[in-house]
């Protein structure tokens, strides 16, 4: 009977439900999007490694002790050409050959770099079980002057085959002719990869530090021979130094980083979900409230015959998991849509990188998050609007009016309490440097506001109503009083939008900090006069370029700096290798303890890590290299390292003479230039043979670090704005209920005069006074928790020593909260003022 009376409820008061509909189909949509982004993208880059990978069933290479990162280059070791021959001669190899790489980009007509990164340059192999190309169009490249490259590359840059083609090497620029052009692979992927490969002996000659020698080998087994057993045997046959692994542990090596990097953008992108989602119960919680409230009467005669307590609350309930079901299932459905707008979103992010994105993979994990998430939030935020629906006494179907106001002492004692724990939390986190117990506080400051805001609300809506009541007329005072009925109904609107607000709020107060701080420092942080660097972070930096610019007239030094990497107590480390007092000099970093000339495998270390790490002068740490020599590495000298939020300087430096022992080819990150005499102009004329590096001077080296910032800022707000739409909607619907519920009310209004303009002015005049106490308290919390943020930052190493308030932003937060109350009176305004006067006041 009770399922019954539920399904018949939501049919009676569908209409009333729609904005809570709309509400969790927003969250699950957000939700079920991200997780259908995340399974899409993962399914298109394992069939793109696995078409990569394909007919390799054993790689042999230097050896490694670890795996670079996303965006990171691997130094290896060149591959012998004697270990070729050796590896054809193992048992159960049905084919070897060496593939020789590195970088080779084409440049267009106008001196462009095109194509998608990495730019790779290889030997041509027409070998189809071992090598990607797949001519489409022309013939192979056979002479020193001739290559071919992708279809992509060749569109994007407008060559035709028998075209003089333009391609930046370590070495320079040098033209070739076009003869062919090919396809990589038959994945996703294979349209955004760029390649171009030469004849076999010029690639040795180009592309390879030592020619004779290989980047790796491939190997593709004998028929019926396992990947595993030919791994074992070539193993066998190999020199120290190198080693073999299977095809397959190729291709998880290379979707590590990818797939770690897809589970961080799933993450952040479910934070904000999570916070659509939270915003959007406080839209169902008021409308299951104030169903309630309106349905007393028709409770209280369910309990005179007979229902019970758990009856009403179940029946409640039924019509909440309604909501949620449908809203689940429609969110699914919208989420496929949410899925596609956050790819153009991350292509807009990556400056117009195009990700593998195919048809959507509707992922069980996401059926079963939309339906978990829609349904259970729906029936939380209804339990207690459905616990008081239990309590309607039977005799209350006898009243006129049974609705009581509870006081609101309780929610002072529970803010009292949260105020309080709160504020000691943040003390004593800002005291200890304790970020956690900040962070802890602050929520718990947060937590408290929420509980407040319905004592807050009678005050503030007075003083925001002032305008109004007083230049508005009649409409204009009863649009403030229709605010203050129910302290707690209006909390609980504006709520939503506090929330919204407040993390926009706290995200600008943040960030304005962060950029502020950046330009405070920014001059005492980046020592060059100008920088050279790749174009993008995988290209690589040439060591002729470090030369060239040594060599320009008036130019005092060019550093190059290079990362090196190595495991200390199992922790892959990140250190700058160069001549340790160099690099001290340039970035002013004082040596405070020890030696300023560490050999072999000493460190210099700054003074942050050394002191989170207990290491003092003389302190050893066993780890390994690259090539998994093993070593015990020593502390020789600490200096005091500067605070930034650009980390320009090193953390730690390693001398590049012992470094280079273990990883000869690890590349240049960029070049650091001082000059005295020397122009830009001189030093981009000296540049000019690598169009794949670019020079930057002081300002635009401060430009770029602003404009990460403010991408950073914009992704975040752009994010969050979907929980203030869920905000508005809350608006739209607590209007539209209380339309509903005061339907004799309006009909009396307009039995005695009240016009219908009068009548829409005074709904609007109310959503604007909700609209703005959500506005002003969620901004002002917002400000609050980003002040707690800031201090916090700035007590540690990040470098945020600056507090900046972005006035301006948040002003405009709070007239955007004002224009969404404009916006969301349009129905319920128009709905009321439609109404018939008799039949609303005849209404029950």
């Amino acid at each position: 009977m009770m399922l019954k009376l539920a399904l018949r409820g939501l049919a009676a008061h569908r209409a009333r439900l729609l904005m809570s509909l709309v509400a969790v189909v927003a969250g699950v949509a957000f939700v079920a999007g991200t997780l259908i982004f995340s399974a899409t993208l993962d399914r298109s880059f394992d069939r793109a490694f696995a078409d990569l990978g394909r007919g390799t069933d054993v790689i042999v290479r230097s050896q490694r002790a670890f795996e670079p990162g996303l965006g990171e280059q691997a130094g290896e070791r060149p591959v012998p050409a004697s270990v070729l021959t050796a590896v054809r001669g193992v048992d159960g190899v049905a084919k070897a050959h060496g593939e020789v790489s590195g970088f080779a980009a084409v440049v267009d007509r106008h001196g462009t770099i095109v194509g998608a990164e990495p730019q790779t340059g290889v030997a041509w192999d027409g070998d189809p079980d071992l090598s990607l190309p797949r001519l489409t169009s022309g013939r192979p490249p056979s002479a020193p002057d001739e290559i071919a490259i992708d279809a992509a590359t060749a569109r994007d840059a407008g060559h035709r085959i028998g075209d003089r083609v333009t391609v930046a090497l370590l070495s320079g620029t040098r033209t070739f002719r076009l003869t062919g052009l090919f396809e990589v692979g038959d994945s996703a992927l294979s349209g955004q990869l760029s390649m171009t490969a030469f004849a076999p002996s010029a690639a040795q000659r180009l592309l390879s530090d030592r020619p004779g020698t290989y980047a790796r080998i491939v190997v593709h087994a004998d028929e019926g021979v396992s990947q595993q057993r030919l791994r074992d045997a070539v193993a066998t046959a190999l020199p120290p130094g190198l080693e073999a692994i299977t095809g397959r542990q190729a291709i998880d090596e290379r979707a590590a980083p990818v797939k770690s990097a897809l589970k961080l953008i799933r993450r952040f992108l479910l934070v904000f979900a999570v916070i659509a989602v939270f915003v959007g119960s406080f839209i169902i919680f008021n409308t299951f409230a104030m169903l309630v409230s309106g349905r007393v009467r028709e409770l209280a005669l369910l309990r005179s015959v007979g229902a019970s307590r758990g009856q009403v609350t179940r029946s409640v309930l039924g019509e909440a998991a309604g909501v949620g079901l449908t809203g689940s299932a429609i969110g699914l459905a919208v989420g496929a849509g949410v899925a596609f707008g956050l790819d153009r979103l991350l292509t807009v992010v990556t400056d117009g990188e195009v990700l593998p994105f195919g048809t959507p993979v509707v992922s069980p994990q996401a059926v079963i998050a939309s339906f978990g998430v829609g349904t259970l939030v729906t029936l939380a935020a209804a339990f207690i609007p459905a616990r008081r629906a239990s309590r309607v006494p039977p005799v209350a179907a006898l009243r006129e009016d049974a609705a009581s106001r509870r006081p609101l002492r309780r929610r002072i004692v529970g803010a009292g309490i949260a105020f309080a724990a709160g504020g000691g939390l943040v003390t004593t986190g800002l005291v200890s440097d304790e970020l956690a117990a900040t962070g802890t506080g602050a929520l718990t400051l947060f937590v408290g506001v929420v509980v407040v805001s319905p004592v807050l609300s009678g005050p503030a809506i007075r003083l925001l109503a002032w305008p109004f009541a007083r230049f508005g007329g009649s409409a204009g005072r009863m649009g403030g009083r229709n605010a203050l009925r129910d302290p707690r109904r209006t909390a609980a609107t504006a709520s939503a939008l506090v929330i919204g607000l407040a993390l926009i709020a706290t995200v600008s107060v943040v960030v304005q900090s962060m950029a502020a701080s950046v330009d405070r420092r920014f001059d005492a942080d980046l020592t060059a006069d100008y920088q050279v660097t790749g174009r993008s972070q995988i290209t690589p930096v040439a060591p002729d370029a470090v030369r060239a610019m040594a060599e320009v007239d008036g130019v005092r030094s060019a550093i190059p700096i290079r990362t090196a990497r190595f495991e200390l107590d199992g922790s892959v480390r990140t250190a700058a290798a160069g001549e340790p007092g160099e690099l001290l000099n340039h970035f002013r970093l004082p040596l405070q303890t020890g030696s300023p000339s560490p050999r072999g495998d000493e460190l210099l270390v700054g003074r942050s890590i050394a002191r989170a790490e207990g290491w003092t002068v003389g302190s050893t740490v066993t780890g390994q290299y690259q090539d998994r020599a093993k070593r015990t590495f020593r502390v020789a000298g600490i200096y005091a390292d500067r605070p930034s939020l650009t980390p320009s300087a090193p953390g730690m430096i390693i001398n590049w003479a012992g470094y280079r022992r273990h990883d000869p080819n690890a590349p240049i990150d960029r070049i650091e230039i001082n000059v005295t005499t020397a122009s830009g102009n001189a030093l981009e004329a000296a540049l000019a043979p690598w169009p794949n590096l670019q020079l930057k001077d002081r300002a635009q080296i401060k430009a770029d670090a602003a404009g990460d910032i403010n991408l950073f800022l914009n992704l975040v707000l752009g994010l969050l704005v979907l929980s203030v739409i869920v905000a508005a909607l809350g608006i739209v619907n607590t209007l539209a209920l209380a339309v509903t519920e005061r339907t004799r009310e309006i009909g009396l209004l307009r039995a005695v005069g009240m016009q219908r303009r009068q009548l829409r002015r005074m709904i609007r005049y109310e959503a604007v006074v909700v609209s703005l106490f959500g506005a002003v308290l969620g901004v002002a919390t917002g400000i609050l928790l980003g002040i707690i943020v800031q201090h916090a930052m700035a007590a540690g190493d990040s470098g945020m020593e600056v507090l900046a308030i972005p006035y301006g932003r948040l002003a405009i937060c709070v007239a955007a909260g004002a224009l969404i109350g404009v916006i969301a009176a349009v129905w319920p305004a128009h709905r009321a003022a439609r109404m018939n006067a008799l039949q609303a006041i005849t209404s029950q």
